[in-house]
């Protein structure tokens, strides 16, 4: 079974991105934990302000979509929703290496 990894780019309300960080470093524990997270990585552009990547991988496309039905999960979602502004998958990629 080949990896799955996405890269994905969250635009926050003006002066929200240390909020959104803290929220998706606290969401990297609980995800770190699960079967089939291999990464899980919060990066803060450098180019915009309010701008937040994250990068995951996954062993497989079926095991990311599980996680995001997990009660942990969905509550870091519901936290982070009202302080975005916009929610955009970057890439989606499978690892070679």
């Amino acid at each position: 079974m080949k990896m799955y990894a996405l890269i994905g780019k969250l635009v926050t309300r003006s002066g929200n991105r240390d909020k959104l960080v803290s929220i998706l470093s606290e969401a990297a524990k609980e995800v770190g934990g699960i079967a089939g997270c291999e990464a899980y990585r919060v990066h803060v552009s450098l180019d915009e302000p309010d701008t937040v990547f994250v990068y995951e991988v996954w062993k497989s496309e079926e095991t990311h979509q599980a996680s995001l039905t997990i009660p942990e999960v969905k509550a870091y979602i519901d936290q982070a929703r009202p302080i975005l502004e916009n929610v955009e998958r970057i890439a989606t990629l499978e690892l070679r290496s």
